[in-house]
């Protein structure tokens, strides 16, 4: 489908400029000036506009040659507004050279950013000041030309005085040669790439050389001489469609771009409109007036004065007032719209953190999920296989034995069961409030020697080596005594996992200040400072370069304690270096009715403790 319509839109055009020049009784004259002035203005106007706003999206994610695409359309937009305005008998009576080069200029100039934009190939990119110095260039161009075109048109005139008509005919072979140099260099980039963009690049320079021989082999406002507005026209609209199509920066919604085309452009329109119904408006009413006088007077209505110039007049009166009126309009809507732009995109932002934070929460979900299945599944594997196992001996009394085993491998799994759901249970009721603090006078010492005790013969059977540091004089304080021993649970499991054999453990405590310090320390691996940071969240587990958990859990553990401790009015942290051992602190008030210790922690938060015994 693309073929047919790209092979019609180079040879209708083609044959059209032969039927022209070889049977020139079709070639019918159009002096429509007034319709020119409009349709010129309004979609050159529009092309700079919409090409400016996608050159300035692209930015530096595009090749070189995509974004001078754009930069051609603005400079030949811009030229050919100039062309526009001087249309003769429409706001100005004078004939101005200017209309004539504004138009040349259109087609040589753009065809001299498209050779530039060749010169850009995949393996030899453009460099990015040769594409800055080219917008230089083209911008001063334009605007200099501007300036002599409507300060000082004699110049022009005297070039064409002496140039006439050498200059028109070396006009017309410089430019066709540009873009028929620029279509074939195009042409090869294309080979290369593949490109749609490229493509149309060639295209579009095919077309304007067609134009180049509608503008300069044709009379004026001939149909022949038309067709040159039209392939324009083609060119503009097929360049900033394919950059919307091929860049997916330029579909992305941003409000203030999308005003600023559409509000631009429709202003402009509207502009244009009102100057129109105003001139219109004017010679009605001047020509019935006039006429209903020379009635009266008895002079014929064939001789009625020349009003062109009051139209005109009146024309530029209607430019004058839309624009002031649509004008202050269109900057009040854009600051409207820029502020709501502006909410908008951080709306979005946060839509996008909110989505992320989802799409990491669904992960964490389907993590913690895997988690739990795993560390229910185990317990509940290992019950069920020894009650199986059990079941089969159980009537054998040789071995009673294994019996036992079994019932404590059963116990063991089901107690490590319940401790899973439990600490679930107690972290939900604790971040819902509904778990209730069951404070009471306790003894220190006696519970960290009993929580020694306990773990003893776990230390002993992976080879590790425990030693308690409690001075006996501590205070009684009041704690729950519950929710305290599980924290040392957590925190002496977590010191035995991640202490080698051999190595050391030591629980202490000691008083500081008004609180009473608590530590569980070991020699193992240590962790990063971004890893102590974050121990103490919700599923948080330390994981591998990979991304996977070093060793299985759910990540509640810490989690669980820091929400004891700080139900308690206390604060738990870490202390750590790689590969030296890590220290866990938590703290406990003392009783209001007790005096403070004489003595405060360590500046580096550190305690000092008491002297240490191995058990």
């Amino acid at each position: 489908m693309k073929k047919p319509i790209i092979t019609l839109s180079i040879v209708l055009p083609t044959a059209l400029l032969a039927l022209f020049a070889l049977v020139p009784v079709v070639d019918r004259v159009v002096e429509a000036r007034v319709f020119h002035f409009y349709i010129v203005t309004f979609f050159t106007f529009a092309a700079v506009v919409a090409a400016y706003l996608v050159g300035l999206v692209l930015g530096q994610d595009s090749p070189p040659r995509h974004r001078l695409l754009s930069t051609a359309f603005v400079v030949m937009g811009g030229l050919f507004f100039i062309h526009g305005i001087l249309t003769p008998n429409v706001i100005t009576t004078v004939q101005n050279p200017g209309i004539r080069w504004s138009a040349w200029f259109t087609f040589s100039v753009g065809g001299l950013i498209f050779l530039i934009a060749a010169q850009d190939h995949p393996r030899r990119p453009l460099p990015s000041q040769q594409v800055r110095l080219t917008h230089l260039v083209a911008g001063l161009f334009t605007a200099v030309f501007a300036l002599i075109v409507f300060l000082r048109p004699d110049w022009l005139q005297a070039i064409d005085n002496l140039a006439n008509p050498w200059h028109a005919l070396v006009a017309f072979i410089f430019t066709f040669a540009i873009w028929a140099a620029a279509a074939f260099a195009l042409w090869q980039v294309w080979r290369q790439t593949q490109n749609g963009v490229d493509g149309v690049m060639v295209l579009i320079a095919v077309w304007l050389a067609i134009g180049t021989i509608s503008m300069h082999g044709f009379d004026l406002w001939h149909l022949s001489w038309w067709l040159y507005h039209v392939m324009l026209l083609m060119g503009a609209i097929t360049a900033v469609g394919v950059l919307v199509q091929s860049y997916e920066q330029l579909r992305r919604f941003r409000l203030t771009y999308y005003y600023l085309a559409i509000g631009l452009i429709a202003t402009v329109g509207l502009m244009l409109w009102a100057s129109h119904l105003v001139a219109e408006f004017v010679q009605q009413g001047i020509s019935t007036e006039l006429e209903a006088i020379l009635m009266q007077t008895g002079i014929m209505p064939t001789e009625m004065p020349d009003m062109a110039l009051m139209v005109i007049n009146a024309r530029i009166t209607g430019l004058w007032v839309a624009g002031l009126v649509m004008g202050t309009l269109f900057v009040v809507l854009l600051i409207v719209v820029y502020r709501a732009d502006g909410l908008i995109e951080r709306r979005t932002e946060e839509l996008a953190q909110a989505n992320a934070e989802l799409k990491a929460a669904e992960a964490l979900r389907d993590d913690l999920t895997d988690m739990i299945v795993h560390d229910l599944r185990t317990p509940l594997t290992t019950i069920n296989l020894s009650l199986d196992l059990l079941e089969r001996v159980m009537q054998d009394e040789t071995k009673a034995a294994q019996r036992e085993k079994f019932m404590k491998s059963a116990n063991r799994s089901a107690a490590d069961l319940l401790q899973l759901v439990n600490q679930l249970l107690d972290v939900a009721q604790m971040e819902a409030g509904k778990l209730q603090l069951n404070q009471a006078s306790h003894s220190v010492p006696e519970l960290l020697e009993a929580k020694a005790a306990v773990i003893q013969p776990q230390i002993v059977a992976s080879k590790k080596h425990l030693t308690l540091a409690v001075p006996q004089s501590l205070p009684q304080i009041d704690f729950d005594a519950d929710l305290i021993d599980r924290v040392l649970d957590n925190l002496l499991s977590n010191a035995l996992k991640y202490t080698e054999e051999g190595g050391q453990i030591t629980l202490r405590a000691q008083l500081a200040g008004s609180k009473l310090v608590v530590a569980v320390a070991d020699d193992g691996e240590g962790l990063e400072q971004s890893v102590a940071d974050q121990i103490f969240d919700k599923f948080y587990q330390v994981r591998d370069v990979q991304g996977k958990p070093l060793r299985r859990g759910t990540g509640l553990g810490l989690s669980f304690c820091k929400m004891v401790v700080e139900a308690h009015n206390g604060r738990i942290w870490v202390e750590s270096q790689p590969g030296e051992g890590s220290t866990f602190y938590f703290t406990l008030p003392l009783s209001p009715k007790m005096p403070p210790a004489k003595f405060e922690p360590n500046g580096d938060g550190s305690v000092q403790l008491a002297s240490e015994k191995s058990i």
